[in-house]
């Protein structure tokens, strides 16, 4: 039984991008209420002893919990199917908010954030957030609606109607019973492992095709993006997600940058993370340049060549297959 004073936010990492969760636990441990008890988890293939402690110094407060949970177990029969269509700059640990629901039935709800993020307000006021029967609450995808390229993708390979109602799954609140009722994660292994379509972004792809129609969409301050020119006031700003190529340990005059850094000095990795921005060479920006024009190819090739998810995945399909939602 799901305690109601707790908090169950999840991560999903590896010892990569550990430097930067200990970020985003240090900037979500100064911004919680004395009244809940959070459960942060982590989702990983493996962290060793030395890597959870470093990362649990990122908070002494006494009402956060830290765990970890290894994943190989879940993902090891599919492993194939979950490296087939990524690019160089995902991993698989971005599929495993998809297994959130079965690993965790106990829960009813839950938060997913992406590492790269600072929290700039308690993150319980999103995850007491009522959404209803839908099944995600979630924020447009900045990039998608300021893009034509990416705006006729989604309308056409996932079938939306409007670029508006695509979806950033950086940061989610689940409803995991609904997804469970909804088969969300049997229906994605069914189609992962039947046809593994071509996507920009893989997972959320998929979530934004098997959730369409049953999303709360959140103000834009619960999932900001570093995009030039948009910005939002502070009080406004609720999480900093700084996805794609705008990291600030990698670049200077990162929007909202300053807040990364005052949570990063709070963490054992200040020091690592301020060397790696110094050794950041100019091969890897030119290679962040062609991996966002990569993006939009991709996104033109897809679209230009007809292929759609919606047409394969009618209306009806999975009835036909036996994965009829649970009433």
């Amino acid at each position: 039984m799901q305690n109601k004073n707790e908090v169950n936010v999840f991560f999903a990492s590896d010892s990569r991008y550990l430097p930067y969760l200990a970020v985003a636990v240090a900037s979500l441990a100064e911004h919680a209420s004395d009244n809940y008890i959070y459960n942060i988890r982590i989702l990983t293939t493996g962290f060793s002893e030395q890597a959870q402690e470093k990362l649990a110094d990122s908070t002494k407060r006494d009402n956060i919990r830290i765990s970890v949970h290894d994943i190989r177990d879940k993902i090891e029969h599919i492993k194939e199917e979950l490296s087939l269509r990524l690019r160089d700059y995902y991993s698989e640990s971005i599929y495993y908010r998809m297994f959130i629901p079965s690993m965790f039935p106990e829960l009813s709800r839950a938060v997913y954030v992406d590492s790269d993020v600072i929290f700039n307000d308690d993150i319980a006021k999103l995850y007491c957030t009522d959404i209803g029967t839908d099944l995600l609450g979630a924020v447009s995808d900045e990039s998608v609606i300021s893009e034509p390229v990416f705006a006729n993708y989604v309308k056409r390979h996932i079938g939306l109607v409007s670029e508006y109602e695509y979806f950033n799954s950086g940061v989610l609140l689940m409803n995991l019973d609904g997804m469970r009722a909804a088969k969300i994660e049997e229906k994605f292994l069914h189609i992962l492992c039947k046809y593994n379509f071509n996507t920009i972004a893989p997972d959320q792809d998929y979530l934004n095709f098997l959730c369409r129609g049953r999303v709360r969409y959140l103000d834009t301050g619960w999932n900001k993006h570093a995009i030039d020119g948009r910005v939002i006031s502070p009080d406004q700003l609720h999480i900093m997600h700084f996805n794609m190529f705008n990291k600030p340990w990698h670049y200077k005059n990162v929007q909202n940058e300053e807040l990364f850094w005052h949570y990063a000095k709070q963490t054992q990795f200040y020091a690592e993370l301020l060397s790696g921005m110094e050794a950041y060479t100019d091969a890897e920006r030119e290679a962040d340049a062609k991996g966002a024009e990569k993006l939009l190819l991709a996104a033109r090739e897809i679209f230009e060549r007809g292929e759609s998810i919606a047409d394969i995945i009618i209306g009806g399909y999975f009835e036909m297959i036996g994965l009829r939602e649970d009433t």
